[in-house]
């Protein structure tokens, strides 16, 4: 009978570990990053593997990933709800985690920036349960909606840049809140805050496309062309919440904030190209331009 009862006691612990276990997978639900514009030298070491492999089209980054850019490497990585990240060369970054609990609606992105640039658009106010977070060797950076870069020097130095919003930074030095127009510097045992000089403003200035919401258009193989009169299907992507319109005409985003949009062809004012005007707006004003052109068939 006592062998019995401990049996029984075994089997229903096990249940309660799996049972824990399977929930929790169906609680936490990973975000994955799309990857885009990639040039130059570009690889990622997915998680688990030893060795990096060359970014091929349409790839997709996961938490545990490792992307490593050289001297000429860029690329922009994107999530469904807006967040952008922008890569610069000579880079080594790793996502730590990256989640959101479905039950509590926190999310939790973890990055580790061993070295290099990136500039980040966290446009959507994240809860008190939420995490952003941006490690280095000298600080860790966090927020909870806001437009930011983080560079680190090959001394181990950690430049925090605000373009928008506000951004609480950790050192060994201690603490500070970041506000816009303004950059932090922490060294091992110094923390420091200045507003933007105008190298700076000139770096966003070359950057701003990071503040800009999500709009991807869908190009066919080999371009669009058509005679006059007849019609053509604009698609594309955009960020939830953003107002996209195709040739003037608002349309209508839908599962996955996809959208398509037939457009008739006109004779062009001059030359042979017919030009469609994509745009996506967001909540804040920010504006995407997209200009698709249709070589128009005599």
């Amino acid at each position: 009978m006592r062998k019995t009862a401990v049996l029984i006691i075994l089997v229903f612990a096990v249940l309660m570990i799996v049972g824990t276990l399977v929930l929790q997978s169906v609680v936490i639900l990973q975000r994955v990053a799309a990857v885009r514009d990639v040039s130059g030298d570009v690889a990622v070491k997915p998680r688990a593997q030893d060795s990096y492999q060359p970014v091929a089209g349409k790839a997709r980054v996961y938490a545990g990933d490792t992307v490593k850019t050289g001297a000429d490497g860029r690329l922009k990585l994107e999530w469904l709800d807006g967040t952008r990240m922008v890569i610069g060369s000579d880079t080594l970054i790793t996502v730590m985690k990256c989640h959101i609990n479905t039950s509590s609606r926190a999310e939790t992105a973890i990055f580790k920036l061993d070295a290099g640039s990136i500039w980040i658009r966290v446009i959507k106010v994240l809860s008190q349960k939420s995490k952003f977070e941006i490690k280095t060797p000298t600080a860790t950076a966090g927020v909870r909606g806001t437009v930011f870069s983080v560079h680190v020097a090959p001394d181990g130095e950690t430049r925090v840049s605000v373009y928008e919003g506000q951004v609480a930074v950790d050192g060994k030095a201690g603490s500070e809140k970041v506000g816009a127009n303004s950059v932090a510097s922490l060294a091992e045992q110094v923390t420091r805050v200045d507003s933007f000089d105008e190298q700076e403003r000139l770096s966003w200035k070359q950057h701003e496309e990071v503040a800009e919401p999500v709009l991807n258009v869908e190009i066919p193989e080999g371009g669009f062309a058509a005679k006059a009169g007849e019609i053509v299907t604009v698609k594309g992507q955009s960020e939830r919440g953003a107002t996209v319109t195709v040739d003037g005409k608002p349309v209508e985003l839908k599962v996955k904030q996809r959208f398509s949009a037939d457009v008739t062809v006109r004779e062009p004012e001059s030359g042979d190209e017919f030009t469609v005007t994509v745009k996506a707006v967001d909540a804040r004003g920010y504006e995407a331009v997209r200009d698709v052109t249709v070589a128009v068939i005599k």
